[in-house]
């Protein structure tokens, strides 16, 4: 709840406001759903779906150039933060809406806004969804273990890297293998059933960076010469067996 600067009446304000004059981005990847002048005051409008949440940007400085239905990535430019509609200065209000968009059915922004860009808009729900999933390959492809489509949907590519990434024998699959080698990599008990656990501490770790690949472990000189002489001195004592017996 906040006091209106416009009408000074007490009501929820469902989003954030930034003020200033600068260039608006989409926040991840997405689609346009909605562009026009809101009636209610919020001037120049976009509406973008990213599947889990849809984002709105209001009081643009004037109309977007991007398209309804157009396909857009995180960074792409939206629009200029401007003063149109019921404004008293240069601002952006954003909003973060649940599926379908629909206005005042709102969830707090700065849930989301707080978070390192990633590519893809996540929130832990300890659910292995379409927004995971696509956080996962952003992640992976990130790191030049995957090369397919952030579509969310997994399949041979992305178990590739996944196995690549957590060590797992590649199979293509995801099998038991698999999700410990994961389990084991995130730090949780490695039991092979991805439960609520498992997919929270990942979510979490896809928020936080997913880290690289490991960097294997130097070999010591010592372990090397070790290596060279044992099977060495075995021929040699076996060697001096036989001619010992010969005698």
């Amino acid at each position: 709840m906040r006091r209106s600067p416009i009408t000074g009446r007490t009501k929820m304000h469902h989003g954030i406001d930034i003020a200033g004059t600068f260039p608006v981005t989409v926040p991840a990847k997405g689609v346009v759903t909605h562009i026009g002048w809101s009636p209610t005051g919020g001037g120049h409008t976009v509406l973008i779906d990213h599947g889990s949440i849809v984002t709105v940007f209001y009081h643009g400085k004037n109309a977007t150039t991007l398209l309804v239905g157009q396909h857009v990535e995180a960074g792409q430019f939206i629009f200029t933060s401007g003063s149109t509609g019921a404004s008293t200065g240069a601002h952006l209000h954003t909003e973060v809406r649940n599926p379908g968009g629909k206005w005042g059915d709102t969830q707090n922004p700065e849930l989301y806004y707080n978070q390192e860009e990633t590519g893809t808009v996540l929130k832990i729900t300890g659910k292995l969804d379409k927004a995971t999933w696509t956080a996962l390959q952003t992640a992976l492809k990130g790191h030049k273990l995957y090369f397919g489509e952030l579509d969310g949907i997994p399949g041979r590519l992305t178990y590739t890297a996944l196995q690549r990434w957590s060590d797992a024998p590649e199979t293509g699959k995801l099998d038991v293998a698999t999700r410990k080698a994961v389990q084991r990599r995130i730090g949780v008990d490695d039991d092979g059933v991805w439960g609520s656990v498992t997919i929270t501490e990942l979510q979490g770790e896809l928020i936080r960076g997913l880290a690289g690949v490991r960097e294997p472990e130097p070999v010591k000189v010592e372990t090397v010469i070790a290596q060279i002489i044992k099977p060495i001195s075995a021929k040699l004592a076996a060697f001096f067996k036989m001619r010992k017996d010969l005698r």
